[in-house]
């Protein structure tokens, strides 16, 4: 019989679609193992997202959430809960645990003791910082730093090929597939007189787009699958502090950074500190002619792009995919000595 694994996630247009893409990419992975896979997530938005045909979609109501995922758990009988879930209510979680009989917990991105001692594993890609780092604390294995992101295989293969490119021609703009602080509007308005530049624009498929002015530089894409693709094809990137943000350090994408929110604050800064991308601060606080300057000054500079570039590679290799998957397969299998790394 296949172990089966139970996938709890939240995402929508104030959480952010980074948890859902990282777990679809993650189960796509374990689908592989032969691994039977639930999801459970609190939005149609996200529903429609992780919709694939080897799996079910449920949708939770938040406000049900402790009562429906405690018959659901009972019903289902899982061998692995993986919880990816910003900021959890702890009672919500605590319920999951108590609910779950004996499948190993795994939270992603949890920083808070209390949340952290209700899991087998702790996972923090990002909330971990930039160096890798393993350890086991009071029975919970900590795995954290860019060496866990759950970026995907495809990354990895475009980080081989990146060039930066002695004339800067082209700029991709993307700024979370949910821009709940409207960035994607501030960042095209502000580019609209670089029409030395081509602008690819690419809204995220949560974002609430307002009506753009139209320009002929500036091509605007409503949501795509091939975000690595285009960043890989653009000379400089205009990005959040989330996962964006590190698939364009991992490709080698020199790149300006308007945070949504204090945590993504705190990763563009460390990047920055390492001279891996150009960060502006939150971007509702930051104003248009300051991102038209950032422009300017990288697209004028192949020695500070190239800089940024080289700068970014050594920092995160994009294999973290692999090794999560890896981890797990041990937590199913803890007759092996210890998980395969890469």
């Amino acid at each position: 019989m296949n172990h089966k694994v139970m996938i709890v996630v939240y995402g929508g247009f104030f959480r952010g679609m980074g948890h859902v893409v990282r777990m679809k990419r993650l189960a796509k992975e374990l689908l592989q193992e032969g691994f039977d896979l639930f999801f459970y997530t609190n939005e149609q938005i996200c529903v429609e997202m992780l919709a694939h045909p080897a799996w079910d979609v449920h949708l939770v109501q938040e406000s049900n959430a402790p009562f429906q995922m405690q018959q659901e758990l009972k019903e289902l009988k899982p061998d692995l809960l993986l919880i990816d879930v910003l900021d959890g209510d702890l009672q919500f979680l605590r319920t999951l645990k108590n609910a779950c009989g004996n499948a190993r917990v795994v939270l992603f991105e949890e920083k808070r003791e209390e949340a952290c001692q209700l899991a087998d594993v702790v996972v923090n890609g990002i909330y971990g910082g930039l160096d890798g780092q393993h350890k086991l604390v009071n029975g919970t294995a900590y795995f954290d730093g860019t060496p866990y992101l759950l970026l995907d295989h495809e990354i990895g293969r475009l980080k081989d090929t990146y060039e930066v490119r002695k004339e800067c021609k082209k700029v991709v703009i993307s700024l979370g597939g949910s821009d709940p602080r409207g960035l994607f509007s501030k960042a095209v308005s502000a580019l609209l007189e670089a029409k030395h530049l081509h602008i690819l624009a690419v809204a995220g498929k949560a974002s609430h787009l307002k009506e753009q002015r139209e320009a002929e530089h500036i091509q605007l894409i409503h949501h795509t699958n091939q975000l690595p693709v285009l960043l890989s094809e653009a000379d400089l990137a205009i990005v959040a502090g989330g996962m964006t943000l590190y698939e364009a350090v991992c490709i080698g994408v020199p790149s300006i950074v308007l945070s949504q929110v204090d945590h993504q604050a705190v990763t563009a800064s460390r990047f920055a500190q390492k001279g891996a991308c150009l960060h502006l601060g939150l971007g509702d606080l930051v104003e248009e002619i300051d991102v038209l300057r950032a422009v300017q000054r990288l697209s004028d500079s192949y020695f500070l792009r190239r800089s940024i570039h080289l700068n970014g590679r050594t920092l995160i290799d994009g294999k973290g995919l692999e090794r999560v998957k890896n981890i797990l397969i041990h937590l199913m299998n803890p007759h092996q000595k210890e998980h395969k790394d890469v």
